[in-house]
């Protein structure tokens, strides 16, 4: 996949804009059990962390995720309630029994592919963890479930995958898989578009005064 960034390229701009336009729609509704979630009223930071993840995505798999955020709204389907509902299956189990008869069941197809995904995402993100330290402990913990019930960034991405559509996941891998041929780190260049939204120039910048914060704070 080539990497264009989203400044030069308004075609994936206006895909990404549309995207995350959808998504915080679903997002700032999803219903909890002991009310809105704090993150829910925080819309630019929901916004940094999806452009950044939607910066790696070639155009057909942002398009044909599109297709599924607009088919979910025709449908009164919510997927971000669907992705968290998907996570309580290793952070709530006995729960998860209770609402999995609601959720689409994931085919064969789609799990496989996901699968997939994740674990080319695992080696990016240990690689990540060893290059820049400070910035990745300032995300999930790559596995394992955090404190306060907070969900690896593991589990939330496969659940995350698996409201997919399988056109979208086999877009999706494919990207995946040429990056990794062309020995690139999506994770990392998530990374870098998330602090550069911050402000920083690059990631290097950013991991730096981290580091250095850190220091002075021992």
């Amino acid at each position: 996949m080539e990497i264009v960034s989203i400044e030069s390229d308004p075609t994936r701009m206006g895909l990404i804009d549309e995207i995350v336009a959808g998504e915080w729609e679903m997002f700032h509704t999803v219903k909890n059990i002991g009310g809105p979630a704090q993150c829910q009223s925080q819309q630019q930071t929901f916004q940094i962390m999806r452009r950044a993840q939607f910066r790696t995505w070639g155009k057909k798999a942002l398009g044909s995720y599109l297709e599924d955020v607009k088919r979910a709204q025709i449908q009164g389907r919510n997927l971000m309630t669907e992705k968290y509902g998907r996570m309580m299956a290793v952070t709530h189990p006995d729960e998860f029994e209770r609402i999995a008869p609601m959720l689409p069941p994931p085919t064969l197809q789609v799990l496989e592919m996901a699968s997939k995904i994740a674990s080319y995402h695992e080696v990016w993100d240990k690689e990540a963890a060893s290059m820049y330290p400070f910035i990745r402990a300032n995300g999930r913990p790559f596995d394992g479930e955090g404190a306060q019930e907070q969900a690896s960034a593991d589990t939330y991405m496969r659940a995350e995958l698996l409201t997919y559509s399988a056109e979208t996941l086999l877009y999706l891998l494919k990207d995946v898989e040429t990056a990794a041929n062309s020995n690139r780190n999506l994770v990392i260049e998530q990374l870098a578009a998330t602090v550069k939204q911050y402000g920083w120039a690059n990631i290097d910048e950013a991991e730096v005064y981290l580091a250095n914060q850190a220091a002075a704070n021992a």
